[in-house]
């Protein structure tokens, strides 16, 4: 561990802060919404924006994010992404028509995208080995508990609040921590770029510098990617079809800076490390079968079984409450056992998912609750150890130079794997002839992706544990 006197404890609870409050607008907006169609008129277009653009934006920004936090220092991105979600923020919860929230929300979740790839970046900047993992797995915590905490204190503002109060003042949640964050990090963030990044830099002969072409072609094609999955854009292949032209203008353009001694946005040896690229695959698609197995699971809740939102919400709660018991011991995952570890933990994590499809196509009332509240809290328990220590291994990876881009990588493709996988899960549900068969289907293909995701563990033989 690289501990600069206190910087390193002071960076660590603010990305952990930071993490624990974007979380909350995220996993409480959604509450949000109905009062803020009604008072404001929004169409159904507008309404789909208004929960799909925070993610679209956010998608959009991580990689630019990551490119910006390792080539300028990570403090002006964080400090900036940091004001652009506050003020996104206000901007919403003051809006006097739906377009003007629209907008908002795509800045706010510009703001954080821009903000998370600092986080994970300053955590391989200052951490190393244990500490590292620890800082992975407590980010991971922190997440946990504001989806654990979100839904009903967006409950409870919703109910106490005055009509047409309400939705705004639910928006606002997050918004004086951020600012309060914003203050510290002014205090208490490094200036300047990481030594590491420097020197690594300097041994390779690179110019430092922004290749602004690249940024725009590579955002240009995660919109393209990003525009009907995420925000359900008519024109899917057209829109893939846009996406294949930018990614190969992309490739092109970057091979052309790297031969003439440049900074690509995509450092070659990022790609080229085959512990980053499987770790990436594995992240992908744990991630996005968790997503969607918990989307399923709270449409079985309700529309299967007719249960009150509020009362599926606890019956799931456990399942949450699970993986951040399991973050909390991520750790030592990877660093007494390292990628067998993970491996074996993921393969159990497959199992669980597969009983539990077994146990709610029964149609037994007891056994699906035994499924969704009992195997299911063990499964966020193995996701909770799985998720934060293959992530230290996969960063352990990334260049020194390069690690704002490897943070940006691996959460933009859980994004995107989130965002399909969720797609998948409502549509399998609601295509199925009952809603047990719906769940049963989905967390079968659920279960699957998880098994592909062993799969790729074992054969990553690159790392053995964290150090």
């Amino acid at each position: 561990m690289r501990l600069r006197g206190r910087t390193s404890g002071r960076v660590l609870a603010l990305g952990v802060s930071t993490g624990f409050v974007t979380i909350i607008d995220q996993a409480s907006f959604s509450f949000a919404v109905p009062g803020l169609r009604d008072d404001l008129g929004a169409d159904a277009g507008q309404v789909q924006w208004l929960v799909a653009g925070y993610s679209l934006a956010f998608g959009a920004a991580l990689l630019p994010g990551g490119r910006l936090g390792d080539v300028l220092g990570r403090r002006v991105p964080y400090l900036v992404g940091l004001l652009l979600f506050a003020v996104g923020g206000i901007i919403a919860a003051g809006a006097g028509d739906a377009s003007t929230a629209v907008v908002a929300r795509l800045v706010q979740g510009l703001g954080a995208g821009l903000v998370n790839p600092q986080v994970l970046g300053y955590f391989q900047d200052l951490f190393t080995g244990a500490p590292r993992a620890k800082a992975l797995g407590a980010y991971t915590v922190a997440g946990s508990i504001a989806g654990l905490v979100s839904p009903p204190a967006a409950g409870w503002i919703l109910a106490a609040a005055a009509p047409g109060l309400g939705w705004r003042l639910v928006v606002l949640l997050s918004v004086p921590v951020a600012l309060a964050l914003f203050v510290v990090g002014l205090a208490v963030l490094p200036a300047g770029r990481s030594p590491a990044t420097t020197r690594s830099d300097a041994a390779d002969g690179r110019r430092g510098g922004l290749d602004l072409v690249g940024l725009v072609l590579l955002m240009a094609a995660i919109l393209a990617l990003m525009l009907p999955v995420t925000a359900g854009v008519p024109g899917g292949p057209l829109w893939l079809v846009v996406a294949a032209i930018a990614g190969l203008a992309f490739t092109g353009w970057e091979r052309r800076v790297a031969r003439r001694g440049g900074s690509p946005v995509l450092d070659p040896a990022l790609m080229r490390s085959r512990g980053f690229m499987l770790g990436t695959g594995v992240a992908t698609l744990i991630f996005g079968a968790g997503l969607g197995l918990g989307i399923v699971s709270t449409l079985y809740l309700i529309d299967g079984l007719g249960l009150p939102a509020l009362t599926a919400a606890l019956l799931l709660a456990p399942r949450a409450l699970g993986m951040a018991l399991g973050s909390m011991q991520s750790w030592r995952v990877a660093t007494r056992f390292g990628r067998r570890g993970i491996t074996f933990v993921l393969a159990a994590g497959a199992v669980a998912v597969a009983v539990e499809a077994a146990l709610v196509a029964t149609g037994s009332d007891v056994l699906v609750l035994i499924a969704l509240v009992g195997v299911g809290t063990v499964h966020g328990v193995l996701y909770g150890l799985a998720i934060p220590s293959n992530q230290t291994l996969t960063l352990d990876h990334a260049p020194a130079h390069a690690a704002g881009v490897g943070a940006g990588v691996l959460a933009l493709t859980q994004r995107l794997a989130g965002a399909v996988c969720l797609a998948v899960g409502i549509g399998l549900f609601l295509a199925a002839p009952t809603p047990a068969a719906g769940f049963a289907t989905a967390a079968a293909v659920f279960a699957v992706l998880s098994a592909a995701a062993v799969a790729i563990s074992a054969f990553d033989r690159s790392t053995v544990r964290v150090g």
